[in-house]
């Protein structure tokens, strides 16, 4: 879609699947998962059952885009990314103890956020909107156990698997020119690690933020994007209830979150 109107204005899922999707929430919340859905979901009925599920899930933020790599959207079977939503309940910053429980483990993606200082529009460069880049851990934790195999059209519903996103060091924005040179670390205390830089993000996560800007028609100012994966998730294991995941971005800084 390329007009934000017409994004939020999608028709509505049909009944038998908005009344499954009403689980939705209450699973991504708690960590819980939801049943088979009673039919296939198609990529714009999954838009569709976002929209009627996002108020439940918290206060509007901004956007994260998923799928922003060839090999995912491969995968995926889609052409383009796909979208979910951030909400301000859940962004995190250093030091911030962020309720994970639920039966099912969380995952965090290194990627690079943006917060925008001015509405970004379908068509104009990005570049210009941006009032800070930021190195960030996004939470992931899709609501059902074979979550691909259902395929993006749920994937989508399920607000893109998003949960969160804790927000680190600033970077510089002139670092854009060379993304290869943006690395952001992640690492848990049961041991998983993983790396990456910020080229995997469509090459540029410039190119991610223009594209959701496309997508949607505009971008608002205030609204913070995570613009894609780095490198695989690693799973968060707390130990004895609790967790810690750290964010090294190298030169600019780390960041923690306690979980």
């Amino acid at each position: 879609m390329s007009d934000y109107r017409a994004f939020m204005s999608l028709k509505d899922p049909p009944t038998a699947l908005e009344a499954w999707s009403r689980a939705l929430v209450p699973a991504r919340l708690e960590g819980g998962s939801v049943s088979e859905p009673p039919e296939p979901i198609m990529l714009e009925t999954g838009y569709s059952i976002a929209r009627l599920r996002c108020e439940g899930l918290g206060t509007a933020a901004g956007w994260k885009i998923g799928a922003t790599s060839a090999r995912a959207m491969e995968f995926l079977e889609v052409d383009e990314p796909i979208v979910g939503r951030l909400f301000a309940e859940r962004i995190w910053h250093d030091g911030d103890l962020a309720d994970l429980s639920g039966d099912r483990c969380a995952e965090a993606e290194p990627e690079v956020a943006f917060l925008l200082g001015r509405t970004l529009a379908g068509g104009e460069p990005a570049l210009g909107s941006i009032a800070e880049m930021r190195a960030a851990a996004e939470i992931v934790r899709p609501s059902h156990d074979d979550a691909f195999r259902l395929g993006a059209g749920f994937i989508v519903a399920d607000n893109a698997a998003g949960l969160g996103a804790l927000i680190g060091p600033a970077i510089p924005l002139d670092l854009l020119e060379t993304p290869g040179d943006i690395r952001i670390a992640l690492s848990d205390e049961g041991g998983e690690t993983c790396e990456g830089t910020a080229d995997a993000v469509l090459g540029n996560p410039l190119e991610a933020l223009a594209w959701l800007a496309g997508h949607l028609g505009e971008i608002p100012a205030g609204s913070w994007v995570l613009s894609g994966a780095m490198a695989r998730a690693i799973p968060l294991a707390a130990k004895g209830g609790q967790g810690l995941l750290e964010l090294d971005a190298g030169p600019f800084g780390t960041a923690v979150l306690r979980y």
